[in-house]
């Protein structure tokens, strides 16, 4: 990797003390940055279903939510004024409550900081997190990719593709010989007439069910058609887990290429393709014995 794009970042772990008499104290979060173009931090959401199991009232969950909603609020605000480079470059150690300038509750406690040189600040990030906090705690619910399938659904609505030269949730046969079907979330035909597929990532339970699907479609229908698969980039980078290998073993086949999200703009080169694809209404799909 080019060491001229590396550059240095601190970093320091959250933790939460629910009672300041016992002082008894679990890791929540990391906070990273560079305090220039960078300030990145996750914290546990919901303690009723994660480690915070020490909570003894609902009164005790309550302060730590309004806690933390109050943290993300500074830190968001400090991300709209990364400009002050001094801070952190001769100090080994920083208040980081007086770096976010606003006052914090005495439940919330920051680690010293420490500093680290990457080129990849989202793996460092990622590895702090399951080292201090714990990757089982840290899942997010299923509903986040839920949300977003959404977010893409909305903004192919809003461009007018869906249902004029996007099929949404088009069934899929892998074979006629066999009983399985699923479906593409999208479809659209180009004009060289062959089908063009759209699978937003799935959840995280059901990647294995996603993967032995297209594996199936892909090795039992030789047909000329393309499957494009639709990642978020934090689902597409989380450590630890099966989406990356099972995605990068799809793509052998020519047929199947990526797309990594990280903002509307990595979509442009599928709108544009199917922006230009032949209307639904003028489909011809009798030789695509794949179509259910």
């Amino acid at each position: 990797m080019d060491k001229q794009q590396r550059k240095n970042y601190w970093y320091s772990i959250i933790s939460y003390i629910p009672d300041l008499i016992t002082n008894e104290r679990v890791n929540i979060g990391v906070i990273l940055g560079n305090n220039i173009d960078l300030l990145k931090f996750k914290i546990i959401d919901n303690p009723s279903n994660k480690k915070l199991h020490f909570f003894r009232t609902n009164i005790e969950k309550q302060i730590y939510q309004t806690s933390i909603d109050y943290l993300s609020f500074i830190v968001n605000k400090k991300k709209e004024t990364l400009n002050d480079i001094s801070l952190f470059d001769n100090e080994s150690n920083v208040d980081l409550k007086a770096y976010l300038e606003h006052p914090l509750p005495e439940n919330i406690v920051f680690s010293n900081t420490h500093f680290a040189r990457t080129s990849n600040p989202k793996i460092i990030f990622n590895e702090l997190l399951n080292t201090y906090v714990g990757e089982a705690f840290l899942q997010e619910k299923e509903t986040t990719n839920i949300s977003f399938k959404q977010n893409i659904n909305k903004y192919f609505d809003q461009l007018n593709l869906i249902n004029t030269k996007l099929k949404a949730n088009l069934r899929i046969r892998p074979s006629k010989d066999l009983p399985l079907r699923f479906e593409m979330d999208y479809a659209f035909m180009p004009k060289n007439d062959e089908m063009s597929f759209i699978q937003i990532g799935p959840k995280q339970s059901q990647i294995n069910e996603w993967y032995k699907n297209n594996v199936t479609l892909l090795s039992k229908n030789s047909d000329k058609f393309s499957i494009n698969m639709v990642i978020k980039e934090e689902d597409y980078e989380k450590p630890n887990q099966t989406f990356k290998p099972f995605l990068r073993d799809l793509e052998s086949d020519d047929r199947v290429k990526s797309t990594i999200v990280t903002n509307k703009d990595s979509l442009s080169k599928l709108v544009k393709n199917a922006g230009e694809a032949i209307p639904i209404s003028e489909w011809n799909t009798e030789d695509k014995s794949y179509i259910a």
